[in-house]
């Protein structure tokens, strides 16, 4: 059974098929098509090299983000403070609050027992030596952090800031008179 330019198998009903339609335009003119279409070595090398070019013009400005302004840091190191003595001050709370439950658990025989098991362990060399790994992990770590930071703090104030930022400022705000109420940043009298 032919249809048109094509031989369609007898077991297709081509009342319920679309029919391949031809149109007589010239084929599309693609990246693709026109590196593989190139029919000399130097000419597909000159290809290769300002695609190489342009991909690493692309991933160097990705890699070179803008700086965030004084101001900018100034807010973030306030907010991030404020933050980090909410949980000193939670955590002072949390304290006084398991004290009695400790102080208990440590008149216990099982208590005084876990407690010796737990001294055991922290005088360990192995334990010891994990813990300077991952303090010197955190000291290593702690310069690109920063550098991550500020990369986000830059393209937030450089492609965000005067869209949200009256927004986010409104939420921080806002979100700070809960936290006042729930967790405070000083120790209540």
């Amino acid at each position: 059974m032919h249809a048109g330019l094509c031989v369609v198998p007898p077991y297709i009903i081509l009342a319920r098929c679309e029919l391949p339609a031809t149109d007589n335009s010239p084929p599309e003119k693609t990246v693709t098509s026109w590196i593989c279409t190139s029919s000399t070595a130097a000419e597909m090398t000159a290809k290769y090299v300002l695609a190489l070019v342009l991909t690493l013009q692309v991933s160097m400005s990705l890699c070179q983000g803008p700086e965030p302004s004084k101001e900018l840091v100034g807010i973030y190191s306030g907010h991030r403070d404020n933050f980090y003595k909410r949980l000193a001050v939670f955590a002072e709370h949390l304290q006084e609050v398991f004290s009695p439950v400790v102080n208990a658990f440590h008149s216990d025989p099982r208590g005084q027992a876990a407690k010796e098991h737990a001294d055991a362990i922290r005088e360990k060399p192995e334990f010891k030596a994990f813990i300077k790994i991952v303090q010197n992990l955190a000291k290593e770590a702690e310069p690109l952090v920063e550098t991550l930071r500020s990369r986000a703090l830059g393209a937030y104030e450089h492609h965000l800031r005067e869209h949200i930022g009256p927004f986010l400022k409104d939420s921080i705000d806002n979100i700070k008179v809960v936290l006042d109420e729930v967790l405070p940043a000083q120790k209540s009298a």
